[in-house]
């Protein structure tokens, strides 16, 4: 089983953002991979953007966490 991965959440379709987000880091010399980034996706029927980033401390999730209206519903660990 793979770990599991730390997720964001925006109203609205977002993936544009992500996108300048990414290429932000790329020229600080971050790649998408050592940026964190997993997979994001617009979810038509909920209006939103899911983001998904390897760790919480990811330089994705540190560069979009600044930016209004990203929420991150994951932040406690759940028991099961």
């Amino acid at each position: 089983m793979s770990a599991p991965f730390h997720v964001m959440i925006k109203p609205g379709d977002a993936l544009a953002e992500v996108d300048r987000a990414l290429d932000a880091l790329k020229a600080r010399g971050v790649s998408r991979e050592d940026a964190g980034f997993h997979k994001y996706m617009f979810v038509t029927q909920a209006k939103q953007t899911v983001l998904m980033v390897t760790t919480r401390q990811a330089p994705l999730a540190a560069e979009l966490r600044g930016r209004p209206g990203w929420s991150e519903p994951g932040d406690v660990t759940l028991n099961t």
